[in-house]
């Protein structure tokens, strides 16, 4: 019993939280290429979680004798692996935006060196965007249609930026003619990236402050505990005690999205 016990811990431990690699070879052998609405693909995606979470909360619940946990636990493991995941897409859209500011700065500076447009957009893909380099070859290699490449590419999250350098390429026809504009969409790019930083950084402590607040319940169970109260056997065992946590958390958890609603309207404002 002890033995199968820890399988299941061990296995929803890894299962939860892998690394990114471990976790895309386990999605693509069990699911293979799974085709079909966005909605489904992602609870394809994220159906190892979502097991982890229930067996998670029924062993708890087991374990501390508690009904309520068997749907608070897979509740806030779910919460958690959806902050996790929009923390790291937002990073790779960071990447991305990087990654094409510094693409037009490189493609300036080897069209002043004198390269052709094709030539200097290949290297600066190479160097800064190298799986869009990928996508590039064919279509620079055979003489085909870039811009057709380039607004496709646009599609994705981050890189928005490469539909302005489309149309540059477009109107300049791929000539050195070009080269003011890309420059002027890079200063562009790095000025709205700046603005960005700086919008980050004034949210930033609102954000910590409201998260810090959402904390105080927990900070308020400890000091509890240690007065001899027993508050979390209270609201673990009793009817009255469950309701106050279930209504708590709703409450905590409806204010910190509040606030992060809060923040989002202030950078689609900027």
């Amino acid at each position: 019993m002890n033995s199968a016990l820890a399988g299941i811990l061990a296995a929803s431990a890894v299962l939860t939280f892998p690394g990114p690699g471990a976790r895309r070879r386990l999605e693509t052998a069990v699911l293979g290429s799974p085709r079909g609405p966005k909605w489904r693909l992602r609870l394809a995606g994220a159906w190892p979680t979502v097991l982890s979470a229930i067996a998670l909360g029924v062993l708890s619940s087991v374990a501390a004798r508690s009904a309520v946990l068997a749907f608070l636990v897979p509740f806030g493991a779910w919460r958690a692996y959806r902050a996790w995941t929009a923390h790291t897409a937002r990073l790779a859209v960071e990447r991305r935006q990087t990654e094409v500011i510094e693409l037009c700065v490189t493609i300036c500076s080897e069209l002043h060196a004198g390269r052709e447009a094709r030539e200097a957009l290949h290297d600066a893909a190479s160097g800064a965007c190298p799986d869009l380099a990928v996508y590039l070859a064919g279509p620079l290699g055979t003489g085909h249609d870039v811009v057709t490449v380039l607004r496709s590419a646009a599609g994705t999250p981050g890189r928005e930026a490469l539909a302005a350098l489309a149309a540059c390429w477009q109107v300049s026809e791929g000539g050195a003619g070009m080269t003011p504009a890309i420059g002027e969409l890079a200063d562009g790019l790095r000025a709205e990236r700046a603005q960005r930083r700086e919008l980050d950084a004034e949210l930033a402590g609102i954000r910590t402050s409201a998260r810090l607040l959402a904390l105080l319940p927990v900070v308020g169970l400890v000091i509890g505990s240690g007065m001899g109260l027993s508050p979390v056997p209270m609201l673990l065992h009793t009817g009255i005690g469950e309701a106050c946590l279930v209504l708590g958390i709703a409450f905590v958890l409806g204010g910190v999205m509040w606030m992060d609603r809060i923040a989002r309207s202030a950078e689609a404002l900027s």
